[in-house]
């Protein structure tokens, strides 16, 4: 019973935290971008924002109820966060995307969120395959490129339905490719 409640802290403190994060940042962006504030106040809220991700999946990453292959995820993400936070002390400009992918945390299980993420990622290939039609028809390179990530796509869905471990970078550079 002690272990089972330490674990549902954890996860609502886990969850409370993404949220007041999230919410600050967001609100912490919105004020400097109406107010006009300096690019050096939105990277101040970038770099904490990206801090507190990086904590949270160093916890994940050491959190033993969590598989290995998890874990590694966590400890890659965190990887991603410190990286971008370097960056951005180091005055060099990380786009938004970088910043969103580097603040991302990943599910502690797949399976959990499994019908989910397959009914997103089959809506990507949808509208990957959707694209091809519409947008690509007369440019030779994009339809290549839009080809090699409807490829990635499926294999990713074909991984996750034959029950494979499928790292969570694969899968959120799934759900993104478009």
């Amino acid at each position: 019973m002690h272990i089972y409640t330490q674990t549902i802290g954890a996860r609502y403190r886990r969850a409370q935290l993404t949220a007041t994060c999230a919410l600050a940042v967001t609100l912490s962006i919105l004020g400097c971008a109406q107010a006009g504030e300096s690019v050096a106040t939105r990277q101040t809220a970038a770099i904490e924002w990206l801090q507190t991700a990086e904590q949270i999946d160093l916890q994940e990453s050491k959190d033993p109820s969590v598989s290995v292959a998890r874990q590694a995820d966590f400890a890659a993400q965190a990887a991603k966060a410190n990286l971008a936070i370097r960056k951005l002390e180091h005055g060099f400009v990380v786009p938004q995307s970088e910043i969103e992918a580097a603040s991302e945390i990943p599910a502690k299980a797949v399976r959990a969120h499994k019908d989910q993420l397959l009914a997103q990622l089959k809506q990507v290939r949808q509208d990957q395959a959707r694209d091809e039609r519409l947008t690509y028809a007369d440019d030779s390179v994009g339809l290549d490129r839009l080809r090699q990530a409807e490829s990635k796509t499926s294999a990713v869905i074909e991984e996750l339905e034959i029950g494979e471990f499928v790292p969570w970078s694969e899968i959120t550079q799934a759900l993104n490719e478009k």
